[in-house]
């Protein structure tokens, strides 16, 4: 069987707060894969630019499918623009899946601070290292005034691409670049903190006897 190429759409902008950001060094993986830079875009369906953005995915996400995929749009598509997207109709329960995934999802899915109730988009680029940009649109460095983090808003460039092969159909999303907009509440998510963890520790005495599993 032929591999077939992925087929990818052109660039387009979305608008949203960040999330797991990484956009100064790509992160790496313990199995092997390819260190790829990452950032997901959680799109507010209730402010406009939210809902726009929110849009503009699924209709470009639309149009690809009908293409990769002999015009069939995903169900997965389908229910999740019922979702977020007002008017639009919910599919028959009984429809059979097609097994097409999509990358985005509900952020209802995931217990991550800031997550609920947003269209999560998240992209990631393991080739290239995504440009980063202030709102000026000039290059931002790490440690510079207005370089990307976890918790502000940002103007995200991506590109949408389906797979076709013997892993199976989806629906994948390209990180191309991140510009600050504005300030946000940094999000909590990464990091575990000491102080959540453990409790103030007294002089230690002899530690307990304690050999009973609780097997028996």
């Amino acid at each position: 069987m032929a591999r077939k190429e992925s087929i990818t759409t052109e660039k387009f902008q979305i608008r949203g707060r960040a999330a797991f950001v990484r956009l100064d060094k790509p992160k790496k993986f313990d199995d092997g894969g390819d260190p790829r830079w990452e950032c997901t875009f959680l799109l507010d369906p209730a402010s406009k630019e939210g809902l726009d953005s929110i849009k503009t995915v699924l209709k470009t996400a639309g149009d690809l499918s009908k293409q990769a995929y002999g015009g069939i749009i995903p169900l997965a598509l389908k229910q999740i623009a019922a979702q977020f997207v007002p008017g639009t109709p919910t599919p028959d329960p009984k429809t059979k899946d097609d097994g097409i995934e999509i990358a985005f999802y509900s952020g209802d899915r995931k217990e991550y601070d800031g997550f609920a109730g947003m269209f999560v988009v998240p992209a990631h680029n393991s080739k290239l290292k995504p440009g980063v940009a202030n709102r000026r649109g000039m290059t931002v460095q790490p440690g510079e005034e207005q370089f990307p983090y976890s918790g502000c808003h940002v103007v995200g460039s991506i590109t949408l691409w389906a797979q076709d092969n013997q892993y199976g159909k989806r629906i994948g999303v390209n990180l191309r670049g991140v510009q600050f907009l504005r300030d946000g509440e940094a999000f909590s998510q990464g990091d575990i903190a000491a102080e959540e963890e453990f409790q103030a520790l007294e002089d230690e005495g002899a530690p307990a006897d304690n050999d009973d599993l609780g097997f028996g």
